[in-house]
């Protein structure tokens, strides 16, 4: 992999570079969101990006006006941002609206310029009222432009439908062409992202319109104005935000990666056994890629480093540390233990969500504090508010300093992971994962891992449920080991109805298979169903599968529990999970942050 020295160079000249490494790094988009990688919109918020950070300061970036903004922008620029957004071709005259997000400050400026007008009309779901603007175009193409400057997260969305007493038209083609088109009505959802959201109220004249669908994350698309961020843990020449992750058998192999600032351009592991002496150790070079924000002023670019190490003996104690070739410095000295090749008894912990909050660090210090010897660490989802920002991640990262260098992590993605319909394109990069590349799945967002004997099925929540489903059902047909422990970030049985798809697609594979534990999140409170299978409780746990949500921040507004399926629910956070398999017994442990009991369970196979 290409290395990349930067010295010597502001940090305004940074930034500017940064705009050019901007999402070059990414996975393809276009699989994942219909947002092409690198559009024209893009390219062009780049060359402004550029631009006003060479001649803004840093403290001042956030304060540029709308008004300000539009004297820095080329002509050519503006035609882009006019109407490189949505494009369309109709076979005969047409009604455009644009439903746009009545509080959103400034309305885009190519509204009135292209002869948009406010119609006075409105359409509203359970969340938010759009102001209906129209125009009529003839036959052709549509060109219509971004959704604002800002990072205005509900975007507008575009219905197309005949004049009044006309035929309707025929879309000969549109782009994005990526996401569905339905009919606009009562019910119908906007957002890909949040298809649960939908519309509740609308004017009559709309209703059987062709409604294109979007993704809030095309508010990014053209994002500058109060957009740019600072982290308050930079990157330095030193390894730092090292983690443990496992992307093959825990009992052979460690991952390893870690963080540096651009000016650091050779780095490697050295590891050897704890019983033996330093000087027999061994050394892996590292593979690194560069890590791009331009919107974080005082750390656009950073390094990632990699190191997956084979051929590890099991259950032995390594010690390992961080080399810099260049300088001849060694880093601080860790150790991990590989994993035990039989069936020997072990403890993990199990959080739920954390977003990047003040409270990760507490409750990471309690549970080791509880469990010193747990195996690894498991996350069902929502790691941090927004996994689209870096700064986010560092904060993360940060609070989990004394952690992540010693216990395994085995991390599954939630909603806010991979904010906004756009890929976890951060958590893809910044976690080493086993790639199921055969399934044709998007590799490194669901894997199984073995240990001891169980194995943990990490699933995806935001993905393609039924593409998961092919995939976990020959995980499950191949599986040897007693204990089966599912990972996924929504919850199916929460509610009474809730998540009908994951049941259906998922539940009945943990029916059919037996598996014992399913760990989720996304609610914030704590609950723990009875025994359930087929969607019926069930009288005992052998006869069904036992599903537990939790959550380390504290808890929203109470939601009611379910009185169908939830035997334990406690509206509280601050939750840490001490899981221990013993052979045929399973322990579950939960408590708060201040050690109090929460609840407990056993299983017996």
């Amino acid at each position: 992999m290409k290395l990349i020295k930067i010295t010597g160079i502001t940090l305004l000249a940074v930034i500017a570079v940064a705009c050019l490494f901007a999402y070059n790094n990414l996975h393809d988009r276009s699989k994942e969101t219909g947002v092409p990688l690198r559009s024209k919109t893009e390219q062009a918020r780049n060359s402004v990006l550029e631009r006003i950070i060479s001649t803004i300061t840093a403290e001042k970036l956030n304060q540029l006006t709308h008004q300000q903004l539009m004297g820095v922008i080329r002509e050519e620029e503006k035609d882009i941002f006019a109407g490189d957004h949505w494009r369309f071709t109709v076979d005969a005259p047409a009604l455009v609206s644009v439903m746009r997000h009545e509080q959103q400050e400034t309305v885009p400026f190519w509204f009135v310029e292209k002869g948009f007008r406010k119609s006075g009309l409105t359409v509203s779901n359970a969340n938010y009222t759009y102001e209906v603007w129209q125009k009529e175009y003839p036959a052709g193409e549509i060109r219509l432009g971004i959704n604002g400057f800002d990072l205005h997260r509900v975007v507008y969305f575009v219905t197309i439908g005949p004049l009044p007493g006309k035929p309707a038209p025929r879309i000969l083609h549109h782009s994005p062409d990526n996401w569905p088109v339905i009919a606009m009505g009562k019910g119908a959802y906007t957002y890909n992202d949040w298809d649960e959201l939908v519309i509740e109220q609308l004017p009559e004249e709309l209703e059987g319109h062709t409604l294109f669908t979007t993704i809030r994350g095309r508010a990014r698309e053209a994002a500058i104005l109060k957009s740019f961020r600072k982290t308050a843990y930079p990157a330095s020449p030193l390894a730092d935000q090292i983690m443990l992750t496992w992307c093959d058998d825990p009992r052979t192999t460690q991952a390893i990666q870690w963080r540096s600032d651009t000016s650091a351009n050779k780095m490697s592991l050295r590891y050897w056994p704890m019983n033996k002496p330093k000087g027999r150790l061994s050394e892996r070079a590292a593979e690194v890629q560069i890590l791009s924000d331009p919107y974080i002023i005082n750390d656009p670019m950073v390094k990632h480093w990699e190191v997956n190490i084979s051929g590890l003996q099991p259950d032995t104690e390594y010690n390992y540390l961080i080399y810099n070739s260049e300088n001849n410095m060694e880093g601080v000295t860790h150790s991990f233990r590989t994993a035990p090749q039989g069936k020997r008894a072990f403890r993990f912990i199990y959080l739920g969500d954390t977003h990047n909050d003040d409270i990760v660090e507490p409750v990471l210090r309690q549970a080791l504090k509880d469990a010193p010897d747990a195996a690894f660490l498991v996350h069902s989802g929502d790691h941090v508010n927004s996994g689209l920002f870096r700064d986010h991640w560092d904060q993360y990262m940060h609070a989990a300093r004394d952690i992540f260098p010693r216990l395994p992590f085995l991390p599954t993605l939630g909603n806010h992971d991979s904010q906004d319909g756009l890929p976890p394109t951060l958590y893809t990069q910044l976690f080493m994962l086993p790639r199921e590349e055969a399934s044709g799945l998007v590799p490194e967002r669901n894997y199984a891992v073995s240990y001891g004997d169980a194995r943990f099925y990490m699933l995806d929540a935001t993905g393609d449920l039924q593409k998961i489903a092919y995939w976990l059902e020959k995980e499950l047909k191949q599986t040897k080991e007693k204990w089966k422990i599912a990972v996924t970030h929504f919850p199916p049985y929460a509610t009474d109805d809730a998540y009908p798809e994951i049941r259906r697609l998922w539940g009945s594979l943990f029916d059919k298979y037996q598996v014992d534990l399913v760990l989720s999140g996304h609610i914030h409170q704590y609950f723990r169903s009875f025994p359930i299978h087929n969607e019926r409780v069930v009288s005992k746990p052998t006869k069904g599968t036992i599903y537990v949500s939790s959550v380390t921040v504290e808890p929203r507004e109470p939601e009611p529990a379910s009185p169908t399926y939830n035997e334990v629910y406690a509206n509280i956070g601050g939750l840490f999970q001490i899981i221990e398999i013993d052979h045929d017994t399973l322990r579950f442990i939960s408590k708060r942050v201040d050690d109090t009991m929460n609840d407990q369970f056993l299983l017996y196979k």
